[in-house]
């Protein structure tokens, strides 16, 4: 490794001496000078750049709430010397704050394209060339009322995974939301509604972010809320119910055999250890002419909302004609 070395070293040493190595090197040398040279002398040749000028409106009281919220920055084009717009746009990062008090009244916030231009200017330097920017004049409504709190619909349409269920309705984590418009609209809005949150085959609880429906010349604050949709597995569960007699005449009465029925049903695990299901089995007294022998078909005729699956585990029970 050192023998190496030393021959490179070696060779290194004779090229450092040889006059094509210096004749290069010159070259070189002169080869950076005239790009300095050339580089200092376009930047005297006017040129036109496109910036992102950062937009701001300052002093703005505690009390107002713009309805349309002012842009965060503009796009403009500058035609200037090279070193003008190397300074104005690279070096210094180009902003314009405007103040509130200058260009606001009677709920309105006004700037025109010559008041814009001046802004421009000032900040970006006066002797530059403003060829076109993506804002041409700004009109932003404001209020200086609180506003009204009004509450949150959450419009969906989602469903659960086979053996999962959607429990309960989709929430929002916030229940009201606040409204403001430089108009009297507020006075007729009630609530907002959430944009349609559509989600399909859900095996697990989830949040959302979603976003609140636009009501025209009305600003919401927030303007997206948190959805919560509960998803639970569902667990298998049998009952005994006790079979109810319709349309039994005053002077007669059924007795049935058995007069309690096992029912199956899927139910979500959270409600499992619940113990009052409302679940109604029902015979029907007219059909003891229906049938010919000694037994009346059972029927469910009402259960509890939430549960999946409701059957019986018998279909028919005996009975017994008995006279007053």
């Amino acid at each position: 490794m050192n023998l190496k070395f030393k021959n490179f070293s070696e060779s290194w040493n004779r090229v450092k001496k040889s006059s094509r190595f210096h004749n290069t090197l010159m070259f070189l040398v002169f080869v950076a000078i005239a790009a300095i040279f050339w580089f200092i002398i376009s930047l005297n040749d006017s040129v036109t750049e496109t910036f992102r000028v950062k937009f701001q409106i300052a002093n703005i009281p505690d009390s107002v709430t713009f309805i349309t919220d002012p842009p965060s920055e503009i796009h403009v084009t500058l035609r200037d010397k090279g070193t003008n717009i190397l300074r104005s746009g690279v070096v210094k990062k180009p902003m314009v704050s405007l103040n509130f008090h200058d260009y606001a009244h009677d709920g309105i916030f006004r700037l025109s394209a010559s008041d814009l231009n001046a802004e421009l200017k000032a900040d970006l330097g006066g002797v530059a060339t403003i060829s076109s920017t993506s804002l041409d004049s700004l009109r932003l409504y404001y209020t200086t009322s609180p506003g009204k709190r009004v509450p949150v619909i959450v419009d969906s349409d989602v469903s659960a995974e086979s053996g999962y269920m959607i429990q309960g309705e989709p929430k929002s984590e916030v229940k009201a939301v606040r409204i403001y418009s430089y108009r009297d609209e507020i006075d007729t809005v009630s609530a907002v509604y959430t944009k349609k949150l559509v989600k399909k085959n859900l095996s697990q609880s989830s949040d959302f972010s979603v976003p609140l429906r636009n009501i025209p010349h009305i600003k919401i604050v927030p303007s997206s809320v948190n959805v919560k949709v509960n998803v639970e597995p569902l667990v298998h569960k049998e009952v005994y119910v006790s079979v109810e007699v319709i349309n039994t005449p005053a002077n007669e009465n059924l007795l049935l055999f058995p007069n309690r029925v096992p029912v199956s049903f899927f139910v979500p695990m959270s409600r499992f250890n619940e113990e009052n299901y409302r679940i109604i089995v029902q015979v029907d007294y007219e059909d003891v002419k229906l049938t010919p022998n000694s037994k009346l078909p059972l029927r469910i005729v009402e259960h509890s909302r939430g549960l999946v699956n409701v059957s019986l585990m018998t279909d028919s029970v005996e009975y017994t004609l008995v006279r007053h």
